[in-house]
């Protein structure tokens, strides 16, 4: 099925922020909300859509520092890993204390519904133990269109694996996991610090010096673990 997608370029760290829709519902989520949520809820809005869903890549306070404001404009169900949800941001590890009584709806599932678009949450741990890729996938159960990878994958690079929290050989098994993915899948990164605002994935395998390391041993020589 055809599905809305836009891209958000906010704030002062070069983060995109994600809106995905079905069309035929007008029900849509918004992912990793952050710096600017009246911009981002003016858009749902002119676009004809109605916020049901937050999607987090994780927990780091340049991704989640809108999650409180678009919870109080909205119904919407905030849906992330569940170390990442119920740990991670009320801990404030990423910089930024989330209260529990602030959500009023949670999920950890592994996949959601967003009208009738089916968004699979992948477990990419590394960057944070509970970093999540979000791919999906049209009706007919065929190749994936589109991949949001929040700061486990960026066009040319990846997101840091070096916090107190991180895992270098966990991400390098995360990106091992994406890399199954079909070739032609296009990825939408969590910041703009590549040449391009996405890539597929078979060009990025070919061109990005992290997925074409060949074991965990050069990967880690390369973030330096």
């Amino acid at each position: 099925m055809a599905f809305y997608l836009k891209q958000l370029s906010l704030g002062p760290m070069q983060n995109y922020v994600y809106l995905v829709g079905d069309p035929q519902t007008k029900e849509a989520a918004v992912v990793d909300p952050a710096w600017n949520v009246p911009a981002i809820l003016k858009v749902i809005e002119e676009d004809g859509y109605r916020l049901t869903h937050v999607l987090l890549s994780h927990g780091h306070y340049d991704h989640i520092n809108g999650v409180e404001e678009v919870v109080e404009k909205t119904d919407a169900i905030v849906c992330a890993e569940k170390g990442e949800l119920e740990e991670f941001i009320y801990e404030g590890a990423g910089g930024m204390v989330i209260p529990r009584s602030s959500l009023k709806k949670t999920s950890v599932a592994e996949s959601v519904h967003v009208g009738k678009l089916d968004i699979q949450m992948i477990h990419t741990p590394g960057h944070t133990p509970g970093c999540r890729c979000m791919l999906i996938r049209p009706d007919t159960g065929g190749p994936a269109e589109a991949l949001m990878t929040g700061d486990t994958l960026f066009v040319g690079t990846i997101g840091r694996c070096d916090f107190p929290y991180s895992s270098p050989r966990d991400h390098f098994q995360s990106l091992a996991k994406l890399k199954k993915l079909p070739d032609e899948t296009v990825f939408y990164p969590g910041h703009d610090y590549g040449a391009t605002p996405n890539n597929s994935l078979g060009r990025e395998k070919k061109t990005n010096p992290y997925l074409m390391a060949k074991n965990v041993e050069e990967f880690l020589a390369m973030v330096r673990h």
